[in-house]
């Protein structure tokens, strides 16, 4: 895949916050760029390296599902928010492949990118939680990734909604897809099944038992999604949970209730964020 060089001038700062290379040759969004201050930054590459390092630790281990969190979901129970897949490449890196919405609008991304863009500002407040895929899966998920990653961009729906329903075509939400990369992997490991269209996975996961979370959404916020958020849409979701508020969700804790349901991680790793330092105490003359 071909990489996009950062402009001169910014260093690791550039580095670290611009993707480094896109699953697909799109032009990017166009949004004003946020640097986090630099005790934030330090956070970021502190914990990536942490990272990499406790991964490298693991004998054989090259592929991992990595959750970070970022948007606060904790009024329903949830610590993580966005899922990625992680391949070492043939350098020893840890390149990070995920689904992005960049700038909240309609539309998303598929990226390769560095620990560090993964990371984020989520450094300094949520731990990431990290699943090692067994050896069948983990080659599985290389194969569908490997060169121009064919059926990454088949499995990518570019409509992006934060609520996409999992029973749908119609949208997508970031951990839909690592889901259903997940649900190709699994299938093509088992029996050789090649799952190459949303539809296949779809009825593939329903089959094996995926249960996604259940969200409840006050009137208000619909409202105000409906009307002013762009990258939110519950117009795929049936009329009952329109209704009731009640929607199915892909969440990270329901995407690892399946592979665990599924007996796919061979095990489970928690790094800890990273803590800021305490601002100096001023002193009074």
């Amino acid at each position: 895949m071909p990489r996009v060089p950062p402009r001169p001038g910014r260093g690791l700062l550039t580095l670290a916050l611009l993707a480094v290379a896109g699953l697909a040759q799109a032009q990017q969004p166009a949004c004003t760029p946020r640097y986090p201050p630099p005790e934030t930054m330090a956070a970021m590459f502190d914990m990536a390296s942490v990272t990499s390092q406790r991964l490298d630790a693991l004998d054989g281990v090259d592929v991992a599902i990595a959750a970070r969190g970022g948007q606060d979901l904790s009024k329903y129970g949830l610590r993580h928010s966005h899922l990625a897949i992680l391949l070492r490449d043939d350098a020893q890196q840890w390149q990070v492949y995920h689904l992005l919405n960049r700038c909240k609008g309609d539309t998303s991304q598929l990226y390769r990118e560095g620990l560090v863009n993964l990371l984020g500002e989520s450094s300094v407040s949520s731990n990431l939680r990290v699943g090692i895929p067994s050896a069948e899966v983990a080659s599985a998920l290389r194969q569908l990734l490997a060169g121009d990653a064919p059926l990454a961009h088949a499995l990518h729906q570019p409509r992006y909604s934060m609520l996409a329903w999992p029973g749908g075509d119609d949208y997508q939400n970031s951990n839909q897809w690592v889901l259903e990369m997940l649900a190709a992997a699994i299938a093509h490991s088992r029996d050789g099944s090649v799952l190459d269209a949303r539809s296949k996975t779809r009825h593939w996961l329903k089959d094996n038992g995926y249960l996604p979370s259940r969200l409840h959404i006050g009137l208000g916020k619909r409202l105000g999604a409906r009307f002013f958020v762009d990258n939110v849409a519950v117009t795929d979701h049936p009329a009952s949970e329109r209704i009731s508020g009640n929607y199915s969700v892909v969440t990270v804790e329901s995407v690892f209730n399946f592979l665990h349901d599924q007996q796919v991680l061979q095990q489970e790793l928690s790094i800890p964020h990273r803590h800021l330092p305490s601002p100096a105490q001023g002193t009074t003359p």
